[in-house]
């Protein structure tokens, strides 16, 4: 009976901050409070169990248990902590980005979408004012609401724990690990600052072999595609942002996963675009394909 006595205050004290975090969050995943709220609570909780510990320092079983709440509590803190630098986050915007070629003429176009954050802008109106007195081109813009901040919290702090790779170091590997041989211009795009995701994995490999002379091409393609290390093809997003913007281009072809062909699909028809869209589950497929069209436009 003294066993049970001792432990469960300490069991109700953790069940009670368990559903107490648990609230706390769900508030703010909801929009019902901002990051400061959660980060003050939690430095309010943090300091009132600091002051329980100090009063225990000599109690050796007391102390224990009330170091574990702290240390539990302190992880907390500085997990939500990372919160606050989403905070100021307004608006989000997918921006056009022109296509590049990682390797001279190779006729292989990365096709990639903008994304900017903006803290400081009066309304999405303003925005929209501003892109357009300045000429940019711009997809869409959206109010960043705490489910976004949540998230991206997370990510950003499993990628700096180590528990989750970031998409550009998982694609440079799949794609030096597909390639085997050095290619200069793949690996100078790899080495840039400017890159972010993981879409431009089969047009990197792609050119790669262009590089390598295992591909010869020279036709335009518009290519967009994550890559394993084996040469498979995974699907994306923003697939109807990067056919709009091949489009505009003038390629006459896109290679897109096989994964995103029925939204690919509904795009052009929706869109009426002329760009012909080729699906592949394989680089072995694009690479097929990139022959097989090479040879009739020869013919």
């Amino acid at each position: 009976m003294e066993v049970k006595k001792e432990g469960s205050p300490f069991l109700r004290v953790i069940i009670a901050f368990i559903i107490f975090y648990i609230i706390l969050s769900s508030s703010f995943y909801f929009g019902f409070i901002n990051a400061y709220i959660v980060a003050g609570a939690l430095f309010l909780t943090l300091l009132i169990s600091w002051v329980f510990l100090f009063r225990y320092r000599h109690a050796k079983g007391k102390f224990g248990k009330v170091s574990l709440i702290v240390l539990l509590v302190g992880i907390l803190f500085i997990f939500d902590f990372f919160l606050l630098q989403f905070e100021q986050m307004k608006y989000r915007t997918l921006i056009h980005e022109e296509p590049v070629q990682a390797a001279g003429n190779s006729g292989i176009h990365l096709m990639s979408v903008g994304t900017a954050y903006f803290s400081h802008a009066e309304s999405k109106e303003w925005l929209i004012k501003n892109f357009e007195r300045g000429g940019q081109d711009f997809f869409q813009i959206e109010e960043v609401d705490n489910k976004i901040r949540y998230h991206s919290r997370n990510d950003m702090f499993l990628q700096l724990v180590g528990i989750q790779n970031d998409e550009v170091s998982v694609m440079t590997k799949n794609v030096k690990a597909y390639l085997r041989q050095e290619a200069a211009g793949v690996a100078q795009f790899l080495d840039s600052e400017n890159i972010s995701g993981d879409s431009a994995g089969l047009g990197l490999a792609l050119t790669g072999l262009i590089e390598q002379n295992k591909l010869k091409n020279k036709l335009d393609f518009g290519v967009t595609g994550a890559l394993s290390e084996r040469g498979e093809v995974s699907g994306v997003g923003m697939v109807k942002e990067k056919l709009l913007i091949a489009e505009k281009e003038g390629f006459p072809f896109m290679i897109i996963p096989s994964e995103n062909g029925e939204e690919a699909g509904q795009v052009r028809e929706a869109e009426n675009l002329e760009i012909q869209i080729f699906t592949v589950s394989h680089i072995d497929e694009a690479v097929r394909l990139i022959n097989r069209l090479n040879a009739k436009g020869k013919g």
